[in-house]
Formats: C-alpha cells, sequence, structure tokens
C-alpha cells in the first residue's frame, strides 16, 4: 500500500481507501474490513445517511481492537441525508452526533458537509465546523459536492473570520487543479469504473451510476476500455482506479468490494499505476477524463 497526505494537512492516509457500497452488507463487513486492514488501507468511508452501514463498522472496529491511531473514519453531512435539508448548525451537530454514537468513536477523523446549501449559510456552515473541531468530535473537515466556485468562497469565508478552513474535497473526477494548487485542498474521490461481470451495470462505492457519474449522459462503455486493459496486462476495474490515482490533488481513491477476493483484485490496480506511459494516460483521458463535467 502507498500513502499520502490528505491535502496540505499532515495526515497520512492510504491512496486506496474503502468505501460503503458493497462492503457493509450482512455477513461480509468484517471479512472485507479485516482483509482491507491486513492490506494496509487505513481510510474507511461512510456517510451519517447509511446509518446501519456505521453501526456495521462501528461493530467490527470494536470487535478487533485495533489501535485508533491506525486507521482513519471519514464520513460526511449533506443536503437531503439525516442532516435534513438545511446544514443548518443544528444539522450538522446532531448529524455527526448520531454518526459518532453510531460508530461508537469519540470522534471521526475527517467530516465533508455539502454542497452548502446557499451563499447567506455559508458562514454559519463554516462556524460550525469549526467548532466541531474544537470540541474534539472531528480533527479536519472538507467539502462535499460543491462546485470550485463555491468552495472557494467557503475557504475565504473562513480565512476571513479566521475560522478553521477545510483541507479537503469529496469530490467527483477529474478533481478541480486549482483548489488543490491554490488552496491545497486534496481530493477524496472514486474510481469510473466498478468491478463486477456487468460493469456498465454496476453501481460506484457511493451509489452512483457508472460513467453517469462523471457527467455522461449514457453509462461508459466498458468495451472501450478493455483493449487497453488487456495491453497493460490488468482488468478494466484496475484500469480505472490506477488513472484515478494519478489526477492532479487526489489524496485516497475510494473501492467498494463484496469479498476479499475482490477488494485483493481492486488494490493490485497499484501495479498498474507505474505502467501508464504519457501516451496510455492520454488514451484514458480521452475515454474517461473527457466525460468529466466542466
Amino acid at each position: 500500500m502507498k500513502y499520502r497526505t490528505l491535502g496540505r494537512s499532515g495526515l497520512r492516509v492510504s491512496c486506496l481507501g474503502l468505501g460503503t457500497r458493497g462492503t457493509f452488507g450482512a455477513g461480509i463487513s468484517d471479512e472485507v474490513l479485516t482483509a482491507a486492514y491486513d492490506s494496509g488501507v487505513t481510510l474507511f468511508d461512510v456517510t451519517e445517511a447509511s446509518g446501519r452501514a456505521e453501526e456495521l463498522l462501528g461493530e467490527v472496529l470494536r470487535s478487533k481492537g485495533w489501535r485508533r491511531s491506525s486507521y482513519v473514519i471519514t464520513t460526511r453531512v449533506f443536503l437531503g441525508g439525516q442532516a435534513d435539508w438545511s446544514l443548518s448548525r443544528k444539522q450538522v451537530l446532531e448529524g455527526l452526533q448520531g454518526s459518532l454514537q453510531r460508530l461508537q468513536l469519540d470522534y471521526v477523523d475527517v467530516i465533508f458537509a455539502g454542497p452548502r446549501p446557499g451563499p447567506a449559510h455559508t458562514e454559519e456552515l463554516v462556524r460550525v465546523m469549526s467548532d466541531v473541531i474544537e470540541r474534539g468530535l472531528a480533527l479536519y473537515w472538507g467539502t462535499a459536492g460543491g462546485a470550485p466556485g463555491d468552495v472557494m468562497d467557503t475557504f475565504a469565508v473562513a480565512r476571513q473570520f479566521n475560522l478553521v478552513a477545510p483541507v479537503c474535497q469529496w469530490a467527483e473526477l477529474p478533481p478541480e487543479p486549482r483548489l488543490f494548487r491554490q488552496l491545497g485542498l486534496g481530493a477524496v474521490t472514486w474510481a469510473p469504473v466498478a468491478s463486477g461481470p456487468a460493469l456498465e451495470e454496476e453501481l460506484l462505492p457511493h451509489g452512483r451510476p457508472i460513467g453517469k457519474a462523471m457527467g455522461r449522459q449514457q453509462p461508459l462503455k466498458v468495451g472501450d476500455l478493455q483493449t487497453l486493459a488487456q495491453r497493460l496486462g490488468c482488468s478494466v476495474s484496475q484500469l480505472g482506479i490506477a488513472w484515478s490515482l494519478r489526477a492532479e490533488g487526489v489524496s485516497s481513491v475510494l473501492v467498494g468490494a463484496e469479498t476479499p477476493q475482490v477488494l485483493q483484485e481492486q488494490l493490485q490496480a497499484l501495479q498498474v499505476l507505474p505502467n501508464l506511459s504519457p501516451t496510455t494516460l492520454q488514451e484514458l483521458d480521452s475515454l474517461l477524463g473527457a466525460a468529466a463535467p466542466p
């Protein structure tokens, strides 16, 4: 496993993290989570809207007795989640406290929030995130799903009022480069292609349809990638993960696996990364990068 810092923070995370979907199903969560941890995965991502996933993760973590410093937990409050539709101070605090109870933890390492409900509420969101960190309920915070301009506005508000600024973003591929270059925000994202026999029908780790999550009007034709994957001696899923890892500003790419075998197959994407030549990357960008929203 390889590790990267989360943006310009000092927090080191595994460059491949474990997402919610296909991981915390009945009867397999312990097995997959253990396989991930034993393989060096340190980042485990959930959302407060998936309460059952948080409960299962909390139960496994408690039963394993792993050192708290050996793993990173990220969760997300967002419009339409259990935090309702406002992302107000009340909703964020209640949503996070509910997550902590289900996870059986005193704090999460990173809390993502967004997209912001509107410019008028940006200051309130930044203030409650600062309070969350000062109280020790979370160590860092990041934006989620916002347009680049909104994220930059959020960062500016934090600086204006001397509040805690975000250090990362929960973002679709490819992340906006200027958010990393100018603000140092690391991206937690996910691969554009899931694993499984029916790739064009599969969902991403957080339930987003393949291809459409990056702005495509139609699902990605996996056949377009198969020839390239065969040339590199890897699977289409591994190729998509490797392409995601080389995007500027990406700190960790989330994967989702139903079995330890699928998980190990996805982790092998790290072996593909050094084989992505400039020519190969250009081909991949034409197939995957062009699908990204402007």
